[in-house]
């Protein structure tokens, strides 16, 4: 059987397929919207559950490559908005296409006549079909309903999006996207590595990282949306923990105050502005309360996980692994059976609520 550790292991495949298909994927987006560069401007990202931790973690690079305002909205929030930008690009993303309430705002936004972007697995999901143009995502078939793959793919299609439409503004020489394309090519080889190590520094950290309730995971710009995506891995997939993500500032203004031997706190380093707050944070813990690491940049001990990222603007990629395997790891070790989509126990909704319509 496939385990999810092997759709972990299959992204980095995932990645270059996308990168070398990358022109022909977007080429319909690109054509649709071409008309309409000068006058865009903001994009927004609506999708929910991986569908919005994914946009949470790729605004800021979307933005940034194509130099357009981009914003990222939960799809009830966005339903009760009561007014929408005309001369926005509004991007509606759901793996299997189906999720109920980014179904309905894509076709209010369409039936405003503004234009939309759909971004799912295939050509022929309800949302696409519904769609002024639609963006696929490379996930292949992704066995579990706890999405890794479709995560990981999201994020990059939609960073790639980004990179393209800022190539085609003008806003990027070709320089300049040769150099963001280099970044990207780094991160199939350097996801790998980091999932084998992510392997060992579980081994090696077992009962510090299964000995708690409940885990907090804090990140910064990018790496926010992995830390919130991380959270939601470990809930639904370890099913033995609660877990919260939180933006490295916002989560010092409170939530550490309720910290106990119970928790587990894990900071997403990767060295840049807030380094002095993922250390401290963890310093904090690690000295007067419990168990703390620090992910990636600027190890305080040897128990934490250290590497260095290769992927510059997708750097993202690489510290997903990292809480997917985290997830992965402590559901296996704790005796929980992972069942592939068709063979796991009918979901909630099917008995009390339904979040999924094709």
């Amino acid at each position: 059987m496939v385990t999810l550790l092997d759709c972990i292991n299959r992204i980095p495949k995932v990645l270059e397929i996308i990168t070398e298909s990358r022109k022909e994927l977007v080429k319909p987006t690109l054509d649709f919207i071409r008309d309409k560069l000068d006058d865009i401007n903001e994009i927004i990202l609506i999708g929910s559950g991986t569908s919005n931790t994914c946009s949470l973690t790729s605004r800021s690079v979307v933005e940034e490559f194509s130099n357009i305002s981009t914003t990222v909205i939960l799809p009830n929030e966005f339903l009760s908005k009561h007014v929408y930008n005309p001369k926005a690009l509004y991007v509606f993303t759901s793996q299997s296409g189906t999720s109920t309430l980014t179904q309905i705002a894509q076709k209010k936004i369409r039936a405003m006549g503004y234009p939309t972007v759909a971004i799912t697995e295939a050509d022929d999901t309800p949302l696409a079909k519904e769609s002024c143009v639609h963006l696929r995502m490379e996930t292949d078939h992704e066995e579990y309903g706890m999405r890794t793959i479709g995560y990981c793919s999201a994020v990059f299609t939609q960073m790639i999006l980004g990179l393209e439409i800022g190539l085609a503004k003008g806003h990027l020489s070709e320089a300049q996207y040769e150099e963001y394309l280099q970044e990207a090519k780094q991160v199939p080889s350097s996801h790998k590595e980091i999932t084998a190590a992510s392997m060992k520094w579980f081994d090696d950290n077992k009962w510090k990282l299964m000995n708690n309730d409940a885990f907090v995971i804090y990140g910064n710009d990018t790496l926010w949306g992995v830390a919130v995506e991380g959270a939601l891995k470990i809930l639904e997939i370890a099913k033995r923990y609660m877990a919260v993500g939180y933006e490295m500032d916002d989560g010092l203004h409170g939530p550490t105050m309720g910290f106990t031997n119970r928790h587990c706190i894990l900071a997403l380093n990767d060295g840049g502005k807030d380094n002095k707050y993922a250390k401290g944070v963890c310093d904090y813990v690690k000295n007067e309360v419990g168990t703390a690491f620090i992910i990636g940049c600027n190890p305080i001990d040897d128990s934490d996980f250290s590497f260095t990222p290769k992927g510059g603007h997708f750097k993202c990629l690489e510290y997903a692994p990292v809480v997917e395997v985290l997830a992965y790891r402590l559901a296996v070790d704790y005796g929980v059976v992972l069942k592939p989509w068709k063979e796991q126990d009918p979901l909630p909704e099917m008995k009390y609520f339904n979040t999924h319509d094709e």
